[in-house]
């Protein structure tokens, strides 16, 4: 008669076939557990993101029948919250691990470059080489510790700064790439269309209130046209359509900048036109017609913003900024031992104000977009 085996695994008797039977039980426990905790994070991740597209969804659509638009008009502005609402789950995974991973890597990477072409430049006789490697692999490890002999305050600063830029850098560029950054303008555009719906509701004394915050957004929106042609992921920093693209956002802005003119004249409508011109303008965008925001008949008679008074303006922002920074750091560097300060905290300070005294300056947006001026980035 033949015997019938026992389901699962067989283990020997006694102590050690109990063990091994605990260690198999506790395994399959965990890889139970992570499944589940899996699917449940997940499930919660997609219900956040549908709960956040259907009141985003529900308040454009609000706002667009108060404001006489059709939302049916929209798909592609639709379409655009739809993808911008399914990547907010990863926020925590884009804004947090990603720097400080760049952090980590940044922390052991550079002296391991360092001792690779230290090794390399002893080998074949490079003394320039060897020299640089050395200071840098030497000078790295007294970062943090202030009262290390030989320790250079100069280099201690740029490394600082670079372990703190290096992270935020990090952490705009992932944020900000992908659907983030593809449809940016149309988020933006969103937005103020609620503001223009919410100050036509309004009247009496409280519509100024308003009004500045439709002229708010509207600022952001025109600042966003001007690199809707980068951002939307159509065409290169060196492709020879850049310069139509800008010339279409040159007149797009002044027809806002007409627009935003007639809010103190006759509110009612130009709240209508400027709706409509918005809700346009950020259809066009996620369908990724940068060069067509605005049909031509509406940029009729319109008076292009000037690009070289931009262009000027934008560089005076960089050396005001530039400016702020250096001398909020010969400040700190003055006012820092005065109070005390540990000399290893001091160059966290003194890059840390550096930021906060450029953004300051010029504004948040305006730090973003001048590392868009280095080529690659």
């Amino acid at each position: 008669m033949a015997t019938v085996q026992p389901r699962g695994r067989a283990f020997p008797p006694g102590s050690r076939g109990i063990r091994r039977r605990a260690w198999v039980r506790i395994r399959l426990s965990a890889r139970r557990a992570i499944r589940v905790s899996g699917r449940g994070f997940r499930g919660w991740r997609t219900n956040t993101n549908e709960q956040r597209f259907q009141k985003e969804t529900r308040d454009l659509w609000v706002s667009l029948d108060h404001l006489g638009i059709r939302g049916e008009d929209l798909p592609y502005t639709v379409l655009a919250q739809r993808s911008l609402s399914m990547t907010w789950g990863s926020f925590l995974s884009r804004g947090v691990v990603a720097p400080v991973a760049s952090l980590i890597i940044t922390t052991i990477s550079v002296p391991a470059l360092a001792l690779a072409t230290l090794n390399f430049a002893h080998h074949y006789g490079v003394d320039n080489l060897k020299q640089a490697a050395g200071f840098l692999y030497e000078q790295w490890g007294k970062v943090a510790a202030s009262s290390a002999p030989g320790r250079d305050p100069v280099f201690a600063v740029v490394a600082n700064m670079a372990l703190l830029g290096i992270p935020a850098w990090v952490m705009w560029r992932t944020l900000r790439k992908g659907v983030f950054r593809k449809y940016w303008l149309t988020q933006r555009t969103c937005a103020a269309l609620v503001r223009c719906a919410q100050a036509k509701t309004v009247t009496g004394i409280d519509r100024p209130d308003r009004l500045r915050q439709v002229d708010s957004l509207c600022r952001a929106v025109e600042w966003s046209i001007w690199r809707s042609h980068l951002w939307r992921g159509g065409m290169t920093r060196r492709s020879p359509r850049r310069g139509a693209a800008r010339h279409h956002a040159a007149a797009v802005i002044g027809a806002l900048h007409r627009e935003l003119g007639r809010l103190d004249i006759e509110p009612d409508t130009s709240l209508d036109d400027l709706a409509k011109m918005l809700a346009t303008i950020g259809e066009q965008h996620a369908a990724g017609y940068v060069a067509a925001l605005l049909p031509a008949e509406t940029l009729e008679g319109v008076t292009p913003v000037s690009l070289q008074r931009h262009a000027l303006r934008e560089s005076f922002a960089i050396v005001r900024g530039t400016v702020a920074a250096l001398g909020s750091v010969l400040v700190l560097d003055h006012l820092l031992p005065v109070l005390g300060v540990r000399d290893d905290l001091t160059g966290w300070f003194l890059a840390g104000g550096a930021l906060v005294a450029a953004v300051t300056a010029v504004g948040w947006r305006r730090v973003h977009d001048f590392l868009g001026v280095f080529p690659g980035l």
